[in-house]
């Protein structure tokens, strides 16, 4: 019987935590907590996604993960008024049209 996909996913990033927590006292403290912020968000990204094709079919699952190159900047721009014209941001535009091709 096959593992669920949210425990396996679950299992694959304790592993990588287990793997990569003697580096974290190196890292500089002021950093230490936005990085493990940052990894609990990317983990639950994992999981939902996971568990999302359950349900739901794998190319609407890809698509929707491949979709958030082109959110996360449109938000940067919205909320933290970057400008990202292709001058100030080519690797944007680059990444937002691999992911969509």
């Amino acid at each position: 019987e096959a593992l669920p996909p949210s425990a396996a996913t679950s299992a694959r990033l304790l592993l990588a935590a287990a793997a990569l927590s003697p580096f974290l006292p190196r890292l500089a403290p002021e950093l230490r907590l936005q990085a493990m912020r940052c990894g609990c968000f990317t983990a639950l990204g994992y999981v939902t996604q996971s568990a999302a094709l359950v349900d739901t079919p794998a190319a609407t699952v890809a698509f929707l993960g491949a979709l958030t190159v082109v959110v996360c900047p449109a938000l940067a721009a919205a909320v933290d008024g970057r400008r990202l014209g292709l001058r100030e941001a080519p690797q944007v535009w680059l990444s937002a049209g691999l992911a969509l091709a």
